[in-house]
């Protein structure tokens, strides 16, 4: 059995893979905090298959960018699950989790969510979502010069960035936001496997790919 976490977002989703198929998917809206409902959550997905953590074999996150806060979160809490079970964890990038909805859609598909102070997090892949251009942070503008013709666009801020094409004659396709679902992580892993191996070291020098510094780091950089 495996599990899946996002925390990435101002919400969170959980999934269970067990016998090659998903057997549990959640998503929940945090009204509080990650801290306060993602074990939660996970306990009750175990309850509700009738399986205990033990049965865990591996463990799926996405790694970000996205909030730092539900990053370091979704982290520390998979890193726990791990380091108990002695299992492997495995990390996804959260544009990419968020580009599988047009897999194999026969275009590029763009993906743009909200880095705050007027920034973006961003990413193009091709239609197998394999990246055409990597994560990064950067202005809406800047994404405009990526040779984005008739590519799907989607991600939090794409109702922002898609008047910037169209002022620039450039078409794109826009795909109605839906809430990141964990159980894609498994259909990820499939398609770009990884070792499947419990590496303590590497696993305690793994940390969140925030892209950039935190708002309050900016801040008292620049006073």
């Amino acid at each position: 059995m495996k599990l899946a976490l996002d925390s990435s977002q101002n919400s969170g989703s959980i999934a269970l893979w067990d016998s090659g198929r998903v057997v549990y998917s959640a998503y929940f809206s945090i009204s509080v905090t990650h801290s306060e409902t993602l074990m939660p959550q996970v306990d009750a997905a175990m309850r509700v298959c009738g399986r205990s953590p033990s049965d865990l074999k591996a463990v799926l996150l996405t790694i970000g960018p996205g909030s730092f806060t539900g990053l370091r979160i979704g982290l520390a809490t998979a890193k726990g699950i791990a380091f108990g079970l002695q299992i492997p964890l495995q990390t996804f990038s959260t544009l990419q989790l968020a580009a599988l909805e047009r897999y194999h859609c026969g275009r590029n598909i763009l993906v743009v969510m909200d880095a705050r102070m007027k920034e973006v997090y961003a990413a193009l892949y091709d239609e197998q979502l394999r990246e055409l251009r990597p994560p990064q942070v950067c202005v809406p503008e800047d994404v405009c010069g990526w040779g984005l013709e008739d590519c799907y666009l989607t991600g939090s801020c794409a109702s922002l960035v898609r008047p910037l094409l169209e002022q620039r004659n450039i078409s794109v396709i826009p795909v109605p936001e839906t809430p990141l679902q964990a159980a894609g992580l498994f259909t990820l892993a499939e398609m770009f496997p990884q070792p499947e191996i419990y590496d303590f070291q590497s696993l305690a020098e793994l940390e969140p790919e925030y892209l950039r510094e935190s708002t309050a780091q900016v801040r008292k950089r620049q006073t």
